[in-house]
């Protein structure tokens, strides 16, 4: 929690658009060691869920979000889009792809309103505890978002990683 205190955040895009309309968040990009050190402490989990070992790419960040009061992430996928790709080159947001979105709770749910992990299909709510994982195919099969936060914050570590598949060459 202390890198998420102490980084410098930036405003953070959907689709390579700031508009605080669509999604209210800051971030903040996590050292690779740290990065590192998550994906190993998820890997089992990852593996036992979905029959995959997740991987660093490195080419891109880990990130933590920062949500405060408002409309917190519409619904979305987690599927680069050439759309994003394209307003990155110019924009210096990171392009956050990946097999795997890991979302890792930074802090307590009472510290916050709102601001639930939803799913559409099928229709779940999240709102875990601190130190909870929550992972998902980062597919366009998988659309899900933020309820918008009524008070506090409400902050998560992001991983994408891509999926080894054991025993494939």
């Amino acid at each position: 929690m202390d890198h998420a205190k102490a980084g410098t955040a930036r405003p953070r895009s959907y689709q390579g658009v700031i508009d605080e309309s669509l999604r209210k968040s800051e971030y903040i990009e996590v050292p690779p060691a740290l990065e590192e050190m998550v994906i190993a402490h998820c890997a089992a989990h990852v593996r036992g869920h979905f029959g995959v070992t997740p991987a660093r790419k490195p080419a891109q960040p880990a990130v933590i979000y920062r949500y405060g009061p408002g409309v917190g992430f519409v619904a979305h996928h987690d599927e680069v889009t050439d759309v994003e790709r394209e307003r990155a080159r110019t924009n210096g947001q990171p392009v956050v792809g990946g097999d795997v979105t890991l979302v890792i709770w930074l802090n307590t749910p009472d510290s916050y309103g709102g601001g639930e992990l939803f799913f559409k299909n099928p229709t779940q709510d999240f709102k875990p505890s601190c130190g909870s994982l929550i992972a998902f195919p980062a597919t366009r099969d998988h659309i899900h978002g933020v309820r918008p936060i009524t008070r506090g914050e409400r902050v998560t570590l992001v991983v994408r990683t891509d999926a080894e598949v054991a025993g494939a060459r």
